[in-house]
């Protein structure tokens, strides 16, 4: 295995807080394809070949019987996982795993359920085995050729093993490749089998007349192995954990429960029809069967089909029981060594474990005996399943509790009856065994030997120096040498073997080649070339993936410089604001002061210099002819002028130090210095206060006219805001309008600018949604288009140098945008002018709360 550092540290640990020493197994990443799932979904579906057969010939008649009610579970049973595996999308390992959490109150029998199921799965690639080995021989039988039993069928039982060995990828792609013509054979010949009954067959009825006496003992005992194969339908389950489309994977396992009925029931009655019950291989029973409808093809199609279900049903058993254990070792049931997982999806410790148990049972050899000791877990299991579904019946979990219920008491009842008719002493073996798997995971983990241990696992799936990789052209030339040799012997071997053999038997054995080499095949470049492959698809993926987080890594800097210049802009414009206010208070109290002696004693003056101009009056009238002296000061002062000229001087004062006033409370209004918080104020006094100050800018000079101001003002509530900021924006923009307007009267005359007059107009209103409006509009030159997009930028300006720094848009939109949750925005027309509005809330939310 080839990895590299960036790849490995995808896979995410979890601390067990019941050991924070200790680490969770790594989640399962969503590598398989809807297409992959599709093909272990179905690959349950093809268990009927091995149990069919058999059933046939024990019961006879009989065997219909069993496989109705069998099949009405399965089918409730593949729509009750489906169901739970919406609730639980990232539990792998499917039926076992979705029962511990039902029994979660009952741990023990949780965790004895669920490695009864497993143990169930391990037997189908060993009883395979067996399968395909006897199909060989079968075959070969007529030419009086002996194969080495024993080889064959350690070969059969290792190559799924070491397919799974290569990674999960690997052996996903080759059986859902493989599963469709296995699946559409065995769809053909139930389809095929039933149409020949009902419409040509001259000798038989579609409806089998015979009878047979019942036997509830054996009726029992064949339900207890039909529950080994109709209930295998929900393998689709394991497999949600680690698909990219969970609900296409889920929806799959409904699909396999409308294959249940066409395959377990019409299948099963086209053998009880059409084959004698004295057959005795599963490949003469199908075979038998088939001939009235496939006629000479049968041998060739039933070979293909038992060789390909046998190899894929063993594929999906060593998929499915190699999650059951990860999955267990995640919820802490087992030894958290067997949920170790290699970046390319290989269970190694959990296959280990799996394939020890297949071989252990490939030694034993009885096929009926396997069946019926792990049969008895697997069944176990699934009335756990029912168990558990009574007992969250008011939860949402539970589908049909009453039927589970039902199913529940019938299981229970095969696997006393059923399990006491075939033998009480391997009924016994069975309940004990799933005990001595728990034993032994205990045991692991009390032994510190090094492969026991996750930590040895996750060192070895560290990456690998390029020195220790393998030279990849030797490897992948080597890889194909042998690929070449082993196909071109075994092709002469059996052209030189079966040359004097029928065409049929010739055919048989060409696909028994086939599929064996394409596994075979397939294994070995998993081996050798496929890990090199993968190492590069995995490189150009890892570039991919560098590429991308460089990508975001660039985009984050740029959004982080971006909030860098927004930051500095905001400190530099509450700099400036603090500055300015400070000034403009100090100025403000210093004018004050004198202003405030003044004005105050212009009334005093007022009327002393009154009173003595009343004097003057009443001496001129008490002595209507002065003196020479006095009479020439008189005329020298002008007296009347002076009487009527101080009145108005006086007067003329008042109002300057008024205005003088004015200015200043429009200065600390305009500031709000002591306002930091949100505060409620009038807009339209905040908006005269501004055009108090821009006066100067906006009256008539020699050059131009005055600049007309146009006030529509609406009906405005108090408005919440930073009172100073939101002025601060208004001056902005009226300084943006009085600019656009001394631009566009440069080239004008001054009888041009009074025929046409500079106008802002400035509207305010409500609307619908107490939003607070200030349209600001000017008749200049408008915006060129080619700057709109960079208006409210960061020190972007169209002015000349030394009159534009180009933040007074940017301070002005941060000001609405984000202190006041408001909008800036603009509409312009180039050469009719441009309307700025500001828009508010009445009342901010924090304020609301």
């Amino acid at each position: 295995m080839i990895f590299s550092s960036e790849s490995f540290s995808r896979w995410k640990f979890e601390p067990i807080s019941a050991n924070p020493g200790s680490i969770l197994p790594p989640i399962l990443p969503r590598t398989l394809t809807s297409f992959e799932t599709l093909g272990f979904s179905l690959g349950g579906v093809l268990l009927w070949l091995g149990t069919a057969p058999a059933m046939h010939g024990a019961l006879g008649i009989q065997a219909l019987s069993v496989w109705i009610i069998s099949t009405i579970a399965g089918v409730m049973l593949n729509l009750q996982v489906r169901h739970l595996g919406q609730i639980y999308p990232d539990v792998s390992g499917g039926t076992p795993n979705y029962t511990t959490r039902l029994l979660k109150a009952y741990p023990a029998i949780a965790q004895y359920s669920a490695i009864g199921y497993w143990l169930g799965w391990v037997s189908i690639p060993p009883m395979n085995a067996m399968i395909l080995t006897d199909l060989i021989q079968t075959n070969l039988d007529p030419i009086s050729i002996h194969i080495p039993t024993t080889f064959f069928r350690v070969l059969f039982t290792l190559l799924p093993y070491i397919l799974a060995f290569s990674g999960t990828r690997a052996l996903s792609i080759l059986h859902s490749f493989f599963v469709l013509p296995a699946i559409g054979l065995i769809i053909a010949f139930c389809v095929f089998g039933f149409s020949w009954l009902t419409f040509f067959a001259h000798n038989s009825t579609i409806v089998p007349m015979q009878s047979a006496s019942f036997s509830l003992e054996g009726w029992m005992k064949w339900y207890f192995m039909a529950v080994y194969a109709v209930y295998g339908a929900e393998t689709g389950s394991s497999f949600v954990a680690d698909s990219q489309r969970p609900r296409s994977t889920l929806n799959f396992i409904a699909g396999a429960a409308v294959l249940l009925p066409l395959v377990y029931i019409a299948g099963s009655w086209i053998i009880n029809r059409l084959s004698p019950t004295d057959a005795t291989s599963t490949f003469l029973v199908l075979v038998n069967s088939a001939q009235p409808f496939w006629g000479d093809a049968a041998p060739l199609l039933v070979t293909m089909l038992i060789a390909s279900g046998a190899l894929l049903s063993s594929a999906t058993a060593v998929s499915n029981t190699s999650r059951i254990l990860y999955q267990l070792a995640r919820d802490r049931y087992i030894a958290p060594v067997f949920g170790v997982v290699s970046q390319r999806g290989v269970f190694a410790p959990a296959l280990s474990l799996t394939l020890l148990f297949s071989l252990i049972c490939l030694v034993w050899g009885n096929v009926d005996r396997i069946i019926m000791i792990t049969g008895t877990g697997y069944l176990i299991a699934m009335i756990a399943f029912h168990l558990g579904m009574w007992h969250q019946r008011k939860s949402p979990e539970s589908l049909w509790a009453k039927a589970s219920l039902f199913f529940l008491c019938i299981e229970v009842t095969a696997l006393i009856v059923g399990g006491m008719a075939w033998s009480w002493q391997d009924l016994l073996l069975g309940l004990s065994l799933p005990f001595i798997v728990r034993l032994l995971s205990w045991g692991m983990q009390q032994v510190k030997f090094a492969p026991f241990q996750s930590e040895w696992w996750f060192r070895l799936y560290q990456p690998k120096l390029l020195s220790e990789q393998t030279d990849f052209l030797s490897t992948q030339v080597i890889s194909l040498l042998v690929i070449i040799a082993m196909t071109t012997s075994i092709s002469w071997w059996v052209r030189s073997t079966l040359d004097n053999v029928a065409a049929s038997i010739q055919s048989s054995l060409l696909i028994l080649v086939l599929l064996v080499v394409a596994f075979l095949g397939v294994a070995i470049a998993c081996w050798s070339s496929l890990p090199q492959v993968l190492a590069i698809d995995e490189a150009r993926e890892m570039s991919e993936k560098t590429q991308a987080e460089l990508s975001i890594k660039t985009e984050k800097l740029e959004s982080t410089l971006q909030d860098l210049q927004n930051a500095q802009l905001h400190m530099v414009q509450s700099e400036k604001m603090s500055a300015l206010g400070q000034m403009v208070a100090g100025v403000a109290h210093e004018i004050n002061n004198p202003v405030n002696f003044i004005h105050g004693n212009l009334s005093y003056v007022k009327t002393s210099t009154q009173d003595l101009l009343t004097l003057v009056e009443t001496y001129q009238q008490t002595f209507p002819n002065p003196p020479a002296v006095i009479q020439d000061q008189l005329d020298e002062i002008d007296l009347p002028f002076l009487t009527e000229d101080l009145t108005k001087l006086l007067q003329s004062m008042q109002v300057g130090t008024n205005r003088i006033r004015e200015i200043v409370l429009s200065l600390r209004n305009f500031s709000r210095l002591d306002e930091a918080e949100y505060k409620a104020v009038d807009v339209h006094e905040g908006i005269e206060n501004t055009l108090l100050i821009l006066r100067h800018r906006l009256q008539a000079t020699t050059k131009h006219p005055a600049i007309q101001i146009t006030r529509e003002y609406g009906d405005l509530p108090l408005v919440e805001c930073y009172a100073g900021q939101l002025n601060q924006v208004v001056m902005n923009l009226l300084s943006n309008a009085i600019d656009a307007l001394e631009e566009v009267n440069h080239d004008r005359t001054y009888e041009e600018i009074e025929k046409n007059p500079s106008t802002i107009r400035i509207r305010t209103e409500v609307t619908e949604k107490n939003f607070v409006k200030i349209m600001i509009a000017d008749n200049g030159q408008g915006v060129p288009e080619s700057v709109r997009s960079s208006l409210f930028n960061p020190f972007f300006t169209t002015k000349p140098v030394g009159k534009g720094t180009g933040l007074g848009l940017s301070i002005s939109y941060q000001i609405i945008a984000e202190r006041h949750r408001g909008r800036l925005y603009y509409d312009s027309t180039f050469g009719t002018g441009t309307q700025f509005v500001i828009e508010i809330p009445v009342l901010q939310p924090d304020v609301l709360t």
